[in-house]
């Protein structure tokens, strides 16, 4: 029982402030009182109760059974001391991880040393703090509505995370519970859309400085790339980029802003999502949230993240507890607000957002099919043709020529004289050629047809062809066919 009758009275005094009570209960772990409602007063009577008990140490709930409404008082729990250093802590390993993060996608996008003090100055510059710009204002949304619902919350704990992200975001904790759905959903959301509205203009300006400086890339095999959102997409519609260009830092930034937002509105458990799914569809949020974690299981086996996050959030609790007052529901435009952070999930959620390229060797003859010429007899013809890199790997590629040494009386001699091209390291023995280019890299080799009078009369014009092979090791075999008329 909580206490003597005398506490037991004022109690039942504070209730009946703001609700008639016409039976009272005593439990072991709290007072049941049975009170008369009126559904336009609730919300405010009870919150307006709320606010005068919880400084007193006591937590109010509102529940209806079997038609009848009825408030639970208990004893609040003790709070814990309140120390910022835990806080101070994260926040720093959390700068110097993404400053770290930060060098080394620089570093990349400059083809510099991650040492190089530029790449550290300028990671820091163009990745970590607009990072933690939008990291930062996202839980000060989530702190700013709690303090506005005079729900007790804790300073930001900002988590560290080893490159390319450098952070997996940061969290909040209630030292509260939620008073009610509408104050659930509202700080459910403002942290998402407060850190979207500086992720935005953030990825944006990231986009532009691509636009303004490209740095052309090629991707290649075991590179791991960031797959853009819905979201993402729209934003380079606005500000174009060329393709096969390097990413710059200030955009992955905005690119990792966006992806946390989408992993605070997951609908599972105690994060953001978790929060207005809650608030809109009450205890039935239940259903969502395992069905979010059954996906991020099964998302697992292809991008092991959502292994953790989904332990994490197993870790917290995948079922949302109640609101203090978990009858009154939400108005229209609040569920419309639920409606929006639904949208936003969509577009920045990405099922797989890092994948590590895989092997693509391929090349290509350029021209493609039938390359022709026309020579005289006892004449010399010189020709070439180009091969490109089309794959994503260093490809060594062998090219034979031709063996012709009777086609109606007359003979054809194929040799290799020499290349040119965009790069590539190669040798020629004059019946093969061999060389090794870089992904994108493309060279023109030169060739020479000498064709030769055996014996007998000069035949009739015929057109003859012959096949010049290539074979790429660990790759595939083309072949480009040459006709050719002797006249």
């Amino acid at each position: 029982m909580l206490g003597p009758e005398r506490e037991i009275e004022e109690l039942k005094g504070q209730v009946a402030k703001y609700f008639p009570v016409y039976e009272v209960r005593v439990r072991p772990d709290m007072l049941t009182f049975f009170v008369h409602v009126e559904p336009t007063t609730l919300d405010h009577n009870f919150d307006e109760m709320r606010k005068a008990m919880i400084p007193k140490g006591y937590v109010p709930f509102i529940t209806k059974e079997k038609g009848e409404h009825i408030v639970l008082v208990q004893r609040k729990p003790p709070a814990k001391p309140f120390s910022v250093r835990v806080n101070l802590i994260l926040l720093f390993l959390t700068i110097g991880t993404t400053i770290f993060a930060g060098a080394i996608n620089w570093a990349a996008y400059e083809g510099l040393e991650i040492s190089d003090p530029r790449s550290i100055a300028f990671g820091a510059l163009f990745f970590a703090l607009p990072l933690m710009a939008i990291l930062g204002i996202h839980e000060m949304g989530h702190y700013v509505t709690a303090k506005k619902y005079k729900v007790a919350a804790s300073l930001p704990f900002f988590v560290p995370s080893i490159p390319p992200l450098g952070t997996f975001g940061a969290l909040i904790s209630m030292r509260d519970p939620i008073p009610n759905r509408k104050a659930l959903l509202d700080i459910g959301i403002s942290g998402p859309l407060f850190g979207l509205a500086v992720a935005i203009p953030v990825t944006l300006l990231g986009l532009f400085l691509i636009g303004a400086d490209p740095k052309t890339t090629m991707v290649t095999a075991g590179d791991t790339v960031a797959l853009p959102s819905l979201l993402y997409e729209a934003l380079t519609w606005l500000v174009p980029v060329p393709s096969n260009v390097r990413f710059h830092p200030t955009a992955f930034a905005g690119w990792v802003g966006m992806f946390v937002t989408a992993l605070n509105l997951l609908p599972a458990g105690q994060l953001d999502g978790g929060h207005v799914a809650r608030a809109v569809l009450g205890d039935k949020a239940r259903y969502l949230s395992y069905f979010a974690l059954a996906t991020m299981f099964f998302l697992g086996l292809f991008f092991p993240g959502w292994l953790i996050i989904a332990m994490f959030i197993l870790f917290l609790g995948a079922r949302h507890p109640p609101p203090l007052n978990d009858i009154t529901r939400l108005s229209i435009g609040r569920k419309a607000v639920g409606a929006v952070a639904a949208i936003v999930f969509l577009a920045t959620f990405i099922p797989t957002p890092l994948v590590v390229v895989s092997e693509n060797p391929t090349f290509d003859f350029v021209p493609a099919g039938q390359l022709n010429l026309t020579a005289t007899a006892g004449s010399v013809t010189i020709a070439y043709f180009e091969i490109h890199n089309t794959g994503n790997m260093l490809a060594n590629i062998s090219v034979y020529a031709p063996d012709l040494n009777n086609l109606d009386n007359f003979k054809l001699n194929v040799t290799f004289l020499n290349y040119s091209g965009s790069g590539g390291n190669a040798t020629i023995d004059a019946r093969a050629f061999v060389v090794v280019l870089m992904p994108d890299q493309s060279v023109n080799v030169t060739f020479r047809v000498n064709a030769t009078n055996y014996s007998g009369p000069r035949p009739a014009q015929y057109p003859y062809s012959f096949i010049i092979q290539g074979e790429m090791v660990d790759g595939p075999t083309k072949t480009l066919r040459v006709g050719i008329k002797v006249v």
